[in-house]
C-alpha cells in the first residue's frame, strides 16, 4: 500500500506542471508603440516626399507648354523609313542578324509619324546625334501634387545603351527652361519614367526586346540585333532600376502587419486571462 502511495507521488512529480503564463503588459505596450512610431514615420516621410517632390517640380518647370518642333516629310520619306524599319524588323523576328541606323531626320519622322510615339509628338526633337549623346529638346507633362499639370521645357541629352534587350536611354543632362538645375535622382529617373510605355508593349516585344547593340557613329543612331548576343536579363552598372524605394515601403508594410498580428495575439491572450 505505501509502495503504492510512494508510486503515485512519484508520478506526480514527475508529470509536467502547467505554467500559468500570463500576458506581459509591458511587451503589450512596447507592440502597441512600436506600431504606432512606424505609422508615424510613414505618414511624415510620405508628407516630406510629397512636398519635397512638389517644391523641386515648381523649380524646373512652367505653366504653359513650348511645344518641339514636329518634323516635317512628304510621304516618300516616311514610306521610305517605314521600309527600312520593316525590313529590319522583320530579320529581328526570324532571327537572323540585322542593322539599322537612324539619323536625326528620319528619328524625328518617326516620332512625327507613327502611332506608337505619339506621346513623343511635340514633346522630344533630335537637335544633334554626337558620337556620345542625342541631344533633344522637350516639353513633356509633369505634375507637381496636386497643382495641377505643368511642363518640363528645356534639353536634353541622352546616351542609348541596351538594358534586357531593349533600348534605355540614359539621361546624361537635362537643362530646365527656367534656368534651375535639374535633380540628379530626377535627371537618373525621367527616361524610366517615359519608356516604360514601349518596354512593356507586348505588341512591339518580338522587335523591340530583341536588341543586342546600339552606338551613335557619323550622326547616327546604329541599333544591332544579333540573336546570339541578345540578354533578356542583363543591365548595364549605370542603369538604376527603380526598385529600392518600392522595396523598402513593401519591408515596412510587413513590419507593420507582423507587429500588429504580435499586438492582437497580446491582446487576446491578455482579455482570456483577464
Amino acid at each position: 500500500m505505501q509502495k503504492t502511495h510512494d508510486q503515485l507521488n512519484k508520478a506526480t512529480d514527475s508529470a509536467p506542471k502547467e505554467i500559468d503564463a500570463k500576458p506581459n503588459h509591458i511587451a503589450g505596450c512596447f507592440i502597441f508603440l512600436t506600431i504606432l512610431c512606424t505609422v508615424l514615420f510613414l505618414a511624415g516621410f510620405t508628407w516630406w516626399s510629397y512636398h519635397d517632390y512638389k517644391s523641386a517640380i515648381i523649380q524646373i518647370s512652367q505653366k504653359e507648354k513650348t511645344p518641339t518642333p514636329i518634323a516635317q516629310g512628304n510621304a516618300e520619306k516616311f514610306a521610305a523609313l517605314d521600309r527600312k524599319i520593316g525590313a529590319f524588323s522583320r530579320r529581328v523576328i526570324d532571327k537572323k542578324p540585322a542593322t539599322i541606323s537612324l539619323s536625326k531626320e528620319e528619328l524625328n519622322l518617326a516620332i512625327a509619324n507613327y502611332d506608337k510615339l505619339n506621346t513623343l509628338k511635340g514633346a522630344l526633337y533630335v537637335t544633334d546625334i554626337s558620337d556620345k549623346f542625342i541631344n533633344t529638346q522637350i516639353a513633356f507633362e509633369v505634375r507637381a501634387g496636386f497643382e495641377g499639370t505643368r511642363y518640363l521645357n528645356g534639353t536634353m541629352k541622352l546616351r542609348p545603351v541596351i538594358a534586357k534587350g531593349s533600348i534605355f536611354p540614359i539621361a546624361e543632362e537635362i537643362k530646365p527652361a527656367t534656368g534651375s538645375a535639374m535633380p540628379e535622382k530626377m535627371t537618373k529617373s525621367f527616361p524610366t519614367f517615359l519608356f516604360t510605355t514601349y518596354r512593356n508593349d507586348e505588341s512591339i516585344a518580338n522587335v523591340f526586346q530583341h536588341l543586342s547593340s546600339v552606338k551613335l557613329e557619323n550622326g547616327k543612331m546604329i541599333i544591332g540585333s544579333d540573336p546570339e548576343k541578345v540578354d533578356p536579363e542583363a543591365i548595364p552598372d549605370d542603369v538604376t532600376m527603380e526598385t529600392s524605394r518600392g522595396l523598402l515601403f513593401f519591408g515596412l508594410l510587413v513590419f507593420i502587419f507582423a507587429t500588429t498580428l504580435a499586438f492582437m495575439l497580446w491582446y487576446r491572450k491578455h482579455k482570456k486571462n483577464s
